[in-house]
């Protein structure tokens, strides 16, 4: 695959629930290198968006959604698992199984990242003996994005990675996703979040959900303003030190 084929790409993707238009006509493409954060008020649409992307049911939808070039529909689902890995925003455990079972069989695409380092990369790796069922929700969540990095595919997917994290850990994780995917890397990220502070430090790129179907696209620095992010959440924001404050 050539780094000039986006890893992503959507043509017309339109999405519909409960007659209610989330997303219109999306034009868009996720080259490698590239870590974006999509952002929009609750219900905008990002976790249906999100889903998708990685080609789970949704209830309406049209257009086109590409991996690595290929319309979503032409890969098997075997072979979707080596194009995109996706974290849900809440994971759903049935079986009692260990930490460390558990990512040995989330391992896809064998390469260069180990168990051992991406446990450790997540401050989980005390947890790697321990059974799924006994995990706080945010150490259940790390679990996740370690799977989610650990099946090995160039397109990531994550619901809320940090909706769970104390500050500390959202540090780590904005950390981890420039490690995970560098600018020059094979890879690319496309994560939902909230905290505009957060999303500057973990994100290159920003796609925002407008609420009405409405959306715009494009490098953090250009995108994250007050304008934007008063059209986006409906509230005043103000800039102070170098920090964004909601007013």
């Amino acid at each position: 695959m050539s780094q000039n084929t986006p890893l992503l790409a959507t043509r017309g993707l339109s999405l519909h629930a409960a007659g209610r238009c989330l997303l219109r006509a999306l034009d868009w493409q996720v080259m490698p290198g590239e870590r974006w954060c999509v952002i929009g008020r609750n219900a905008a649409g990002k976790s249906t968006l999100l889903r998708a992307l990685a080609g789970l049911s949704v209830p309406e939808r049209s257009g086109e959604v590409c991996w690595l070039g290929r319309p979503q529909g032409d890969w098997a689902p075997a072979d979707a698992a080596w194009a995109r890995a996706y974290a849900p925003q809440q994971a759903v455990d049935r079986f009692p199984i260990s930490v460390q079972r558990l990512l040995e069989l989330s391992t896809v695409r064998p390469g260069a990242l180990t168990v051992p380092e991406v446990l450790a990369a997540l401050d989980v790796a005390p947890l790697a003996q321990r059974g799924l069922m006994q995990l706080s929700g945010g150490e259940r969540q790390r679990i996740a994005l370690a799977q989610c990095a650990l099946q090995g595919a160039p397109l990531m997917l994550m619901d809320e990675p940090v909706s769970f994290q104390d500050p500390a850990h959202q540090a780590r994780i904005a950390r981890w996703f420039g490690e995970l995917v560098a600018p020059d890397g094979a890879a690319a990220l496309v994560a939902s979040a909230h905290d505009v502070n957060w999303i500057l430090r973990a994100a290159t790129h920003v796609l925002a959900l407008h609420g009405d179907g409405a959306w715009s696209a494009g490098p953090c620095g250009r995108m994250i303003d007050a304008p934007l992010l008063e059209a986006v959440y409906g509230c005043a924001w103000r800039e102070a030190g170098g920090v964004w404050v909601a007013a």
